[in-house]
């Protein structure tokens, strides 16, 4: 197991090179490999009609054990749904699940009415239709459910899909384009189970102030699986789909990442890291070189939050081994990819502020101190002993009472109420507004709906290059903020308001999203 600190951690992987990484998932000798699992495109049809259907089903994510899970068109997770804009499309969502959802588009800039936000709420057995007239760049975006307040554990169970914008701006520069050969989709997410293979979820006070904690790593579903692609520029559309947990990805060989797009689309230029985080529910377009035909994994480092490291994300993890020896591809890298419209030189006073509240941090993370975990990543030495207690917690600490468990976390002073708006936006204006932390300092990933914007400044200082294009969640964290120019296009009323919350979904549904009209 590698041991290592949170000050020289990231530093010794990368010197390392990583060409010592051992897949921290234990096969027996000889069994096959899971292949990458890619979701099929799904298009509209002739009358321009998609249809999705949320129902139960099972997976074996543990050997010969079932697991219970929901899905969208299919047993686990759902189609990737190709849109082009300047196209209207009709969406028709059924749930054949027992308990109610809804369905959020998740970085689609569209009216209230159509979002899929907590007030369109679809019973089992009914149905919901919206339509979605497509009009921003080509990008890769979500869907998941967006019901208050369950959502975490609706998406644990499978129920989130990508979504995908087409234009012909983006059609035209010579990237990977073969779907499941060298434009991949990862979709990343952690899981617990239960000793009978169940998906492990509770809301006690660990999980709604740390978030959602799992140990087995899935990419697209499956456990580490391999990929067998083409040859030549590989594309990744790279969605961190978990509840709370962050990747810090990079490559086995220590490959260069090109990122080539962000949340709401391409860069202005591609971006060369060794190393990228990722919050949930972001998502990044990465291109990586592979005309050597060399295999190689794609693994996550350690991040910053002390409950985030514990086994097996102690060390590099590997998530998905990608092995080129396919044909060789003709996509290029592009030196330039989209022009950005630039910032203006006068910046709007700032209209709005979103201060992310946590009411009861204290008591969740008291516990985990004394079970030893700050010590523990300090030494940089994980200690089974520190583990079992911190894993003991997050098991068997009681659920919370549902009033106790909703009244949680807040923004701005305020847990999220259904009958409350917030605050109300001007329309198709040029709006700057600061996300911040008061006396928090634990991260928040916070979206906000029906617009995509840029990061103007991130805690004092211009945004690192691979966030300074369009985006719909920006991070905030060790009493951090981050200021945005945002532009809300359509309306929101009170029946059908836009949110602004945390992504990590336990805090969402703990109170920390406000909604708003415009």
């Amino acid at each position: 197991m590698y041991q290592l600190s949170r000050r020289t951690g990231l530093l010794a992987a990368c010197a390392w090179g990583f060409a010592g990484v051992i897949p921290r998932y234990l096969h027996a000798q000889g069994a096959p490999r899971q292949s990458l699992p890619i979701p099929p495109e799904l298009r509209a049809d002739a009358a321009g009609t998609i249809k999705l259907d949320a129902r139960t089903g099972t997976m074996r994510f543990l050997g010969d054990r079932d697991t219970a899970t929901y899905g969208i068109n299919g047993p686990y997770l759902g189609p990737a749904l190709r849109l082009r804009r300047g196209e209207t499309v009709t969406v028709q969502v059924t749930n054949n699940v027992p308990e109610n959802i809804t369905m959020h588009w998740h970085g689609l800039i569209i009216p209230g009415s159509a979002d899929g936000g907590p007030h369109q709420v679809i019973k089992p057995g009914k149905w919901w239709e919206t339509k979605l007239e497509i009009d921003q760049p080509a990008a890769t975006l979500w869907f998941h459910p967006h019901y208050y307040p369950s959502t975490a554990q609706e998406v644990i169970k499978g129920l989130a899909g990508l979504l995908i914008v087409d234009d012909e701006e983006a059609s035209g520069l010579p990237l990977p384009n073969r779907w499941g050969v060298d434009d991949i989709p990862l979709i990343i997410q952690d899981r617990r189970f239960t000793p009978d293979g169940q998906f492990f979820d509770r809301m006690n006070i660990i999980a709604v102030v740390n978030g959602y904690v799992g140990d087995v790593a899935l990419v697209n579903g499956a456990r580490y699986p391999e990929a067998h692609t083409g040859r030549g520029w590989i594309r990744f559309r790279i969605l961190n789909g978990s509840n709370a947990r962050s990747y810090n990805l990079s490559t086995s060989d220590n490959r260069s990442l090109y990122v080539i797009a962000s949340d709401g689309g391409l860069l202005a230029s591609p971006v060369e890291l060794k190393q990228l985080l990722i919050n949930v529910g972001e998502r990044f377009e990465v291109m990586v070189d592979t005309r050597d035909g060399r295999a190689f994994d794609i693994v996550t480092l350690p991040v910053a939050q002390d409950i985030m490291r514990l086994p097996p994300f102690d060390g590099p993890l590997a998530l998905v081994t990608i092995r080129p020896d396919g044909s060789d591809g003709p996509a290029q890298l592009p030196a330039s990819l989209a022009r950005l419209p630039a910032l203006p030189q006068q910046l709007p006073p700032i209209s709005q502020e979103l201060v992310m509240n946590m009411f009861r941090d204290m008591p969740g993370m008291m516990p985990l101190k004394q079970a030893g975990l700050p010590a523990m990543i300090e030494s940089g030495k994980t200690d089974p002993a520190v583990v079992a207690r911190v894993v003991d917690l997050i098991v068997n600490d009681p659920a919370l009472p549902e009033k106790e468990q909703l009244s949680s976390n807040g923004v701005n002073g305020q847990p999220f109420a259904l009958e409350t708006i917030n605050f109300s936006a001007a329309r198709n204006e040029d709006l700057r507004w600061r996300i911040a932390e008061g006396s928090d300092v634990m991260l928040h990933p916070v979206h906000i709906h029906g617009c995509q914007f840029r990061i103007v400044s991130h805690d004092g200082k211009p945004p690192p290059p691979q966030l300074a294009g369009w985006k719909d969640v920006a991070p905030i964290s060790k009493g951090g903020a981050s200021e945005i120019l945002v532009r809300f296009p359509h309306g929101a009323t009170r029946d059908d308001p836009y949110m602004a919350h945390c992504h990590i979904l336990e805090h969402e549904d703990s109170g920390m999203m406000a909604q708003f009209t415009v």
